[in-house]
């Protein structure tokens, strides 16, 4: 087993922005690491404003979600065995399993980041690998727990100036007050969605820690979600099959030490520093 095989084990994922890609970028990824691994993989959805997953992957709305698990989280006694029972298996193909996220916007305020630490503690008895998708709401239990759990975190934004400067700079000044960004393995996604004044290397230059590759979302796949077959598309499609598949040969070897049976590795191509990315923003003020 190698170096990083023994010390990574879960990775976060988390948007400047709400409602640019994340959650779908996160769990395409963790596909591929059922896919390449061959080993059980947890997808917990930390979304604790009203998660739509379910409805992405076509599962009934009455299946076991977050907000199930709330009282044994509270009380500190969730076992792996009850976490396991309470997660939906994603295909009878791959050991990748899915935890719903917390269904009543209402509720938000219940969770803490005591519950939801215990949470992924537990998820990572039961699981080799632990995919945590946080929302963009970084005021939260669910995104400050994630950060904390992750040894590895991927922030995502697009090329408009408001999320990779004025989103990144809110997130990144509150996170680095409550945790210590630079023990982690820092990447960076550029999600692209329309035209504009700015470039992914504008964002590259912005934005700290592994740029990796830029994040296309097909119009077939927005299709595939209206109709609850993001599972289809990813799989059993032509262009499904190839999507992410030179981001994740930047992300996973490196990360986790995964790689697909077949292809060369994709080398990211910017490495910037916390802190050299937060003096660049402040000459830009």
């Amino acid at each position: 087993m190698t170096q990083a095989e023994q010390r990574n084990q879960a990775v976060t994922f988390l948007g400047t922005t709400p409602n640019i890609g994340t959650t779908l970028l996160s769990l395409a990824v963790s596909v591929r690491m059922a896919e390449w691994s061959g080993k059980r993989v947890a997808f917990l959805c930390l979304n604790l404003k009203s998660s739509k997953l379910h409805r992405y992957i076509g599962v009934d709305g009455q299946r076991a979600s977050l907000d199930e698990l709330l009282p044994d989280l509270r009380a500190e006694s969730l076992t792996k065995e009850q976490l396991h029972s309470a997660m939906h298996r994603y295909s009878p193909n791959l050991e990748l399993y899915v935890l719903f996220g917390n269904r009543y916007r209402e509720t938000a305020e219940y969770y803490g980041v005591e519950e939801l630490l215990h949470l992924i503690r537990t998820a990572r008895q039961a699981y080799d690998y632990i995919v945590l998708d946080a929302n963009a709401y970084w005021d939260n239990a669910g995104t400050i727990s994630a950060l904390l759990e992750g040894e590895g975190v991927v922030l995502t934004t697009t090329a408009a100036l408001s999320h990779f400067q004025e989103d990144y700079q809110a997130w990144v000044g509150m996170m680095g007050e409550h945790i210590q960004l630079e023990s982690k393995l820092l990447y960076h996604s550029v999600i692209k969605h329309r035209g504009g004044l700015y470039s992914s290397r504008d964002c590259h230059q912005q934005l700290a820690g592994i740029a990796l590759p830029d994040v296309v979302i097909p119009l077939s796949l927005y299709e595939a979600l209206d109709r609850g077959e993001f599972k289809q598309w990813l799989q059993q499609t032509t262009e499904g099959s190839r999507w992410l598949s030179n981001y994740c040969k930047a992300l996973l070897p490196e990360l986790f030490s995964l790689s697909p049976t077949k292809g060369k590795n994709c080398k990211p191509r910017w490495r910037r520093s916390l802190n050299a990315g937060l003096a660049l923003l402040s000459k830009t003020k």
